[in-house]
C-alpha cells in the first residue's frame, strides 16, 4: 500500500520534496506543513519510546555543564517527516536503507511504508523487540510495503558481516555522546568516555561507508553536546572528518529547527548564568561516496 493512500497526501514524484516541504538549509519542523505531516504519522500509531522505557536522560544543572540525571524525562524521539522527507530525497526506489544506530521504530517503520529495504542494528535487546512488536502491527494493518529488519548487536560487529555495497542509502541519528544514556552495556556508546566514543564512533562510520554502495549519499542527524567543563564537544566536526577519512565527502548540510517546547522557560536563567544558548536545532549532515553526478542520477525517478 502506498504512503498516498496510507496519509492521504500527494506523493512524492520528483526530488523536490513533499508538499510544503522543500530540501532547503533550513528544515522548519515548527511549520504547519510539517506539523501536519507529522500528526498524519503519529495518527497512524508511531510509539518510539517503547523499548527505551530505562533510558536516561541529562539536563545541565549549572554554568558549568554538570549534569543532573532524570529517567526518561525529555525523551528524545526521531521525526517521522524527517525521514519520509529524506529517503525521498536520497534513496533510489525500493532501495537498501542502512541505520547502525537504529533506536526506536520510526525510521524504519517509515521505510518500510514507502517500500524501501531497511535494516537496523541496535544495541538493544529490549529495543529491537519493541521494534518487531511495531512492525507486527503496521504489518497486521496493511501499512508495510516492505519488511523492516532489526539486528540486536553492537554496530562494529554487525555492520562487518554485512557486504561491501550492501546499502543504496545510510541514515541514522547516533547517540549524541552521553546526552542520553541508554545502558551500561560497554559497548554503548552513551556509556563510553569522549575519546572512546570519538574512536569506536569514527569505525562504525568507516564500516558504514564501506557498507555504502558507490555513488549513493548517507545522511546522518546529529547534534552537539557539552564536555564535563562546558565546551561544546565538537560531534558535528568529528562526524565530518570520519566520513572524509572513509571516502565519503560532505555535500549537503541543512539546519534541522526542532520546536521550542520548554526552551524559553529555561533560557533566562541559562543564559545569565553561562551565555549558553538555548538550542533547538540539530544538523542534518548529508554525505556522497563518488561521484555526486551518478547519486543524483540513480534518483532521477523520483
Amino acid at each position: 500500500m502506498s504512503q498516498l493512500a496510507l496519509i492521504d497526501a500527494a506523493p512524492v514524484t520528483t526530488g523536490r520534496g513533499l508538499p510544503g516541504i522543500q530540501p532547503f538549509s533550513v528544515l522548519r519542523t515548527d511549520l504547519g506543513p510539517w506539523r501536519d505531516r507529522r500528526r498524519a504519522w503519529e495518527d497512524l500509531g508511531l510509539h518510539s519510546r517503547r523499548g527505551r522505557e530505562h533510558v536516561t536522560t541529562y539536563k545541565t544543572a549549572d554554568a558549568f555543564g554538570r549534569k543532573m540525571a532524570a529517567v526518561n524525562a525529555g525523551l528524545s524521539t526521531f521525526d517521522p517527516v524527517l525521514a519520509e522527507a529524506s529517503y525521498s530525497w536520497y534513496c533510489p526506489e525500493g532501495g537498501r536503507v542502512l541505520d547502525p544506530f537504529a533506536g526506536g521504530s520510526v525510521r524504519g517503520l517509515v521505510a518500510a511504508n514507502g517500500g524501501y529495504q531497511y535494516t537496523g542494528v541496535d544495541l538493544s535487546p529490549f529495543q529491537v523487540d519493541a521494534n518487531e512488536e511495531a512492525a507486527a502491527d503496521w504489518r497486521a494493518r496493511d501499512l508495510l510495503a516492505a519488511e523492516p529488519r532489526w539486528i540486536h548487536g553492537d554496530a562494529l560487529e554487525e555492520l562487518p558481516a554485512l557486504p561491501a555495497g550492501h546499502a543504496d542509502y545510510v541514515f541514522t541519528c547516533p547517540p549524541y555522546h552521553d546526552l542520553e544514556r541508554y545502558s551500561d552495556h560497554p559497548a554503548d556508546l552513551s556509556a563510553m568516555r569522549w575519546r572512546e566514543f570519538a574512536a569506536a564512533y569514527s569505525a562504525i562510520i568507516a564500516e558504514t561507508v564501506r557498507c555504502l554502495a558507490p555513488d549513493r549519499f548517507a545522511t546522518w542527524v546529529v547534534g552537539e553536546v557539552r564536555g564535563s567543563t562546558g565546551y561544546l564537544r565538537g560531534l558535528v566536526p568529528l562526524t565530518i572528518a570520519a566520513h572524509d577519512a572513509a571516502g565519503a565527502r560532505l555535500y549537503n548540510d541543512a539546519i534541522l529547527v526542532n520546536s521550542l517546547g520548554t526552551a524559553p522557560m529555561r533560557l533566562g536563567a541559562q543564559w545569565r548564568a553561562s551565555r549558553k544558548h538555548g538550542r533547538h536545532h540539530q544538523y542534518v549532515l548529508t554525505f556522497v561516496k563518488g561521484d555526486p553526478r551518478k547519486a543524483t542520477a540513480a534518483l532521477a525517478s523520483l
